[in-house]
């Protein structure tokens, strides 16, 4: 996906919303691999991740739309409701989000929650929500994911 370049003529305010969003990133540090991560073709950059010998690196603006994609979340999981899935976000055991976690703690993720009453099926399905242009909408259509 191209890139929207920072130039001379990105208006200043938008600058400021963009620092603002990289002096406010949280922690980036896990004591375990993400499952976001795994995908990733080198074994080397995955070990320097989890050992934290590298950081990730996103602008400013790559962090607002990981935000924007944390936001959507609420709003997919209400229009679920809304048409009457049953939708399930919190693991009522602990509180928080649901996890899965393998080989001793290394490797884990998080769900976005697990739902069942689709139109297509009455299983239970992981629920996981990410957003897109519709540009990058359309590759994913065409080529798939791995």
């Amino acid at each position: 996906m191209a890139k929207l370049p920072i130039t001379a003529t990105t208006p200043p305010t938008v600058l400021a919303i963009y620092e603002h969003y990289e002096r406010t990133r949280g922690d980036w540090r896990r004591a375990h691999l993400g499952a976001s991560q795994i995908g990733k073709p080198c074994d080397r950059a995955l070990w320097y991740l989890f050992r934290w010998a590298s950081a990730p690196q996103f602008d400013g603006r790559m962090l607002r739309l990981f935000d924007t994609g944390q936001r959507e979340e609420a709003r997919l999981i209400a229009d679920l409701r809304a048409i009457g899935v049953e939708v399930y976000e919190i693991d009522e055991s602990t509180g928080q989000q649901f996890r899965v976690s393998a080989h001793g703690g290394h490797f884990g993720g998080s769900l976005d929650g697990a739902g069942r009453g689709f139109r297509e099926s009455s299983q239970w399905h992981v629920l996981e929500f990410k957003t897109s242009n519709a540009k990058r909408f359309e590759e994913l259509k065409k080529h798939g994911v791995e």
